[in-house]
């Protein structure tokens, strides 16, 4: 059965268009914009063709109903492909013969830009390319698909960067250069980096770890327990020397995990670097705490010495 879908910002998205200019500075954003008790929340208020208008107004419950949903169990454990659910979409066949075209528009970072006042608000018509600011692309609608699969590479820019990003993806309908109608809510896609993949997959392994949390301060304690038999200026050369052979360490294990991460070339590669990936990032959170000891204690004879030279 279909849920209701709130809009909060129904009104503004409704209203018109929107301006993608790089050169335009993004300012306060108008009550009226956002808020549902000074603004009507109805899906047609803004169009000026009264044909459209009409026709939206006609099937507003449909439109209302209309939900996209992100597969969060899916995209939280593949990087190279997406899934978005769309069995509750339903596009009445009027408002398909009506529009020019009906699509899915994608768009990277933020989806909804407001501007001043003053500015002109109108949505560019170029949807289909990648600029440098904004990034927004279209997919098309099959009425009788139930679920999208996205390559990731197709969705963003910089997809290599191997970061953790996401997209936002709208159902259109647009009538004109200047009457383009959401038929859906917008959902979000979080497309996981290539350690966010090997994490989750690590959790559902439910091989539980020992190696994830050490209390530096039982760290501390044992150097001091060391430090007990030697002089400080011993102490001291025995941290710094420990300090570097740490940092060089942690270095090396990073390298290894950014070696591991670029053979992963396809998603049956994840399975593979589990156990590896797993070995790797316990390391660095060991490297990491023993790293966190040694400096505490190197700060302290500093502040040690200081204190000697002061009473001295």
């Amino acid at each position: 059965m279909k849920k209701i879908i709130a809009w909060s910002l129904i009104g503004c998205v409704l209203l018109s268009s929107w301006a993608f200019a790089s050169d335009i500075k993004t300012t306060k954003i108008a009550p009226a914009l956002y808020n549902s008790i000074e603004l009507e929340p109805t899906l047609y208020s803004g169009i000026e063709d009264t044909s459209v208008r009409d026709l939206i107004k006609k099937h507003e419950l449909v439109i209302r109903n209309n939900n996209l949903e992100s597969d969060y169990e899916y995209n939280s454990s593949h990087y190279y492909t997406s899934k978005m659910k769309a069995e509750d979409i339903i596009v009445p066949s009027e408002i398909i013969n009506k529009a020019k075209k009906v699509y899915f528009l994608v768009e990277e970072w933020q989806n909804r830009m407001f501007f001043a006042e003053d500015a002109m608000l109108k949505w560019s018509a170029d949807i289909a390319t990648v600029k440098k600011e904004y990034n927004y692309k279209i997919v098309d609608f099959k009425s009788w698909k139930d679920e999208y699969i996205f390559n990731n590479k197709d969705l963003i820019k910089d997809f290599s960067d191997d970061k953790y990003t996401s997209v936002q993806i709208t159902l259109i309908a647009e009538f004109s250069d200047t009457e383009k109608v959401p038929l859906s809510n917008t959902t979000y896609i979080s497309i996981n980096d290539k350690k966010g993949v090997l994490n989750q997959l690590n959790s559902e392994t439910k091989e539980y770890s020992y190696f994830g949390y050490y209390n530096s301060n039982d760290l501390e304690e044992y150097l001091e327990n060391i430090s007990s038999k030697m002089k400080r200026s011993e102490y001291k050369k025995i941290l710094q020397k420990a300090d570097k052979k740490i940092k060089s360490s942690v270095e090396k294990n990073e390298k290894n995990m950014d070696e591991t991460l670029s053979s992963i070339k396809k998603e049956s590669d994840f399975k593979k670097h589990i156990e590896t990936y797993r070995v790797y990032n316990e390391t660095q959170r060991l490297l990491r705490s023993l790293w966190t000891a040694t400096t505490n204690q190197l700060q302290n004879i500093r502040a040690f010495d200081a204190i000697d030279a002061i009473l001295k």
